[in-house]
């Protein structure tokens, strides 16, 4: 069997399901890492930092963070924490509303439109810009250089990607000397200006946090979002509802994360032999958890295929958990929070429309790179 087989793309759920059932671990035969996919292996894998190391993540995105552990990993968490608290996030809290109403308002009613270009990419993008003092008009270049880093568009070379990747560290570096010299109050400013231990962070450091913070604040927002309008498109019942009670919106939001997660698996590699199932795993290989499986197995989750907006358990996986859960998590919540709002607020129905849909290719990360949709006021 192969973990990224494409075949997967369009719908996953159903192989998770038997992997499950029938092989609850097996080894992917490309990348020769182990395959998880139930809740509770998930679970003890991603709160166990001791015996599972996020190094394994760097086969998969060359981000901070993301492949660090303790004690650095704690260091530069708190970096980070500090551009994210509720103090922070009650202050764009107005500026979120503005730019989701402001998005909504200009989606021309009874039209085919393709959503994650008029919408659930422009949102999260203009957020983060602002939140890093970043010109929203670079707004195209911020979102070829988060496809080029994520494998998020199907048809470009590595040698193209590589280009992309290469510009935005560039853009990125140019800045630590003006931000250093005139620090602001922006997430940039905040990471250039940082001491770790008594000393500030390297340029390459630095790089590597902005790309984070631009790759963070937009991707998981724009899938979640996308996801959850996929779901609507086929369920008027579902829109009425929300549109009755403003205070499903967030429950919701929770239940589309758990139901089609925008990160659907994440790599560890361990420390010291690991046996699952009876399957012994060596140290120094690595395992796929399947977080976007994990989230639907019927052992935690009542009718887990099932998109309800009253499940009272909703535990899911699709920010992570344990030490690297995701610090951009409130934010998404809030984007798709507002963001819901605006369009519920102004359309009575959404439906699906022609157009030519397209998945976001890379297994790591679900979403839609196009959804067409229309709208009805």
């Amino acid at each position: 069997m192969r973990f990224l087989d494409p075949a997967l793309l369009d719908d996953p759920y159903a192989h998770y399901e038997q992997w499950r059932e029938d092989f609850p671990i097996w080894r992917d035969e490309k990348t020769k890492a182990w395959v998880l996919c139930r809740h509770d292996d998930v679970r003890a894998v991603l709160k166990n930092s001791v015996d599972f190391s996020s190094v394994a993540m760097k086969t998969e995105m060359l981000l901070p963070l993301l492949q660090d552990d303790p004690p650095r990993h704690t260091k530069l968490r708190g970096i980070v924490n500090k551009a994210f608290t509720a103090r922070m996030l009650k202050n764009i809290e107005g500026s979120v509303r503005e730019i989701s109403l402001k998005l909504a308002g200009a989606i021309p009613a009874d039209e085919p439109i393709d959503i994650t270009q008029r919408f659930t990419t422009p949102l999260p993008v203009a957020v983060i810009s602002q939140m890093m003092g970043i010109p929203v008009d670079r707004a195209s270049d911020f979102k070829r250089w988060s496809n080029s880093l994520t494998g998020s568009l199907a048809g470009t070379s590595m040698e193209e990607r590589q280009v992309d990747i290469a510009e935005m560290a560039e853009f990125f570096a140019a800045l630590i000397p003006e931000r250093r010299a005139h620090p602001g109050s922006d997430l940039v400013s905040a990471v250039v200006n940082t001491q770790v231990d008594g000393q500030r962070l390297t340029d390459q450091e630095i790089v590597g946090f902005s790309v984070l913070l631009l790759i963070g604040g937009n991707e998981t927002t724009t899938n979640l979002i996308g996801n959850f309008l996929n779901v609507l498109a086929d369920r008027a019942d579902l829109w009425r509802q929300l549109q009755d009670d403003s205070g499903l919106i967030d429950a919701g939001i929770e239940e589309a994360l758990r139901f089609d997660s925008p990160v659907q698996f994440l790599r560890r590699r361990l420390i010291n032999p690991m046996t699952f199932h009876g399957q012994t795993v060596a140290a120094q290989e690595d395992v796929y958890v399947v977080t976007g499986s994990a989230n639907r197995d019927p052992r935690n989750y009542e009718t887990p295929n099932e998109f309800r907006l009253d499940r009272n358990r909703n535990h899911h996986h699709s920010f992570g958990f344990g030490i690297h859960f995701c610090i951009g998590a409130p934010l998404a919540r809030m984007e798709a929070k507002l963001g819901m709002q605006a369009l519920l607020s102004r359309f009575d129905t959404v439906q699906r429309a022609q157009g030519h849909n397209d998945r976001v290719p890379f297994g790591l990360l679900r979403g839609f790179n196009h959804l067409w949709l229309s709208f009805e006021e």
